[in-house]
């Protein structure tokens, strides 16, 4: 104690009790910060890092608007169970945005577009490949019917007795003779292109058809269907007429 006594100055014990005072201090102020006193001026730069937040803590409330562009997401990274439903409208999607490698496979339902959200434009070309579309998502409620609407396009289905059983503009059907088939339609076909096409069969037949053969009305075509050998063949056949 008399060593220790003796090397006992001013300034080594005011030294120590201030490293005291400076280290009980700082526990003390950290220990009693009121609630919500630390913002965003109070973090450093970058000092918030993965580890530092908790699970799911960053939800939809804390992103800001357009916070989370196209190259923050890495592929298949949004899939179904991450998007409420209609949460993905038209508005926030940039041009070309959404591409195949963005999408899990199954993960864009019906329900999950908002009315007209997807345009043309917003579709980046070739992103929609065959299995991005579940199945019986095409159904005719999808398909808005140009062909159907396309008034030049004229078709019939004939059966090999020369009856008529469905077609588009088609009115009557016979078979004068034998692989000698006649077809009429509600219009001139004259300078119309028809093409005949005999039904699938294990045995394959042959079509010629003319829309201006001899002793045909304007309104009528002339099929002829053929076995291998070259021989008259009575079979059914599909016909399409492009006016």
């Amino acid at each position: 104690m008399k060593h220790l006594r003796k090397r006992l100055t001013y300034a080594n014990v005011m030294s120590s009790i201030a490293v005291f005072l400076v280290i009980g201090g700082a526990t003390a102020i950290a220990a009693n910060l009121p609630p919500n006193s630390v913002g965003t001026p109070q973090l450093k730069k970058n000092a918030v890092k993965t580890g530092k937040v908790a699970f799911e803590a960053i939800r939809a409330g804390k992103l800001s608007k357009n916070a989370v562009p196209t190259n923050r997401l890495r592929n298949s990274a949004v899939s179904n169970e991450k998007i409420a439903d209609a949460a993905v409208t038209e508005g926030k999607l940039g041009d070309n945005a959404v591409t195949s490698g963005k999408l899990a496979n199954d993960s864009v339902l019906t329900d999950k577009l908002a009315n007209d959200a997807v345009t043309t434009g917003k579709i980046a070309n070739d992103a929609v490949t065959t299995d991005k579309i579940a199945a019986n998502a095409v159904n005719s409620q999808k398909v808005d019917g140009s062909i159907e609407k396309t008034a030049n396009l004229l078709s019939a289905i004939v059966d090999n007795g020369g009856n008529l059983v469905s077609g588009r503009g088609a009115e009557t059907s016979s078979r004068p003779g034998e692989g000698d088939y006649r077809v009429t339609f509600n219009r001139d076909v004259e300078a119309c292109v028809p093409v005949a096409t005999p039904r699938l069969v294990a045995t394959p037949r042959y079509a010629t058809v003319r829309a201006d053969a001899p002793g045909t009305a304007a309104n009528e075509i002339r099929v002829r269907i053929w076995d291998p050998e070259g021989n008259p063949s009575n079979f059914q056949f599909d016909v399409l007429i492009l006016c």
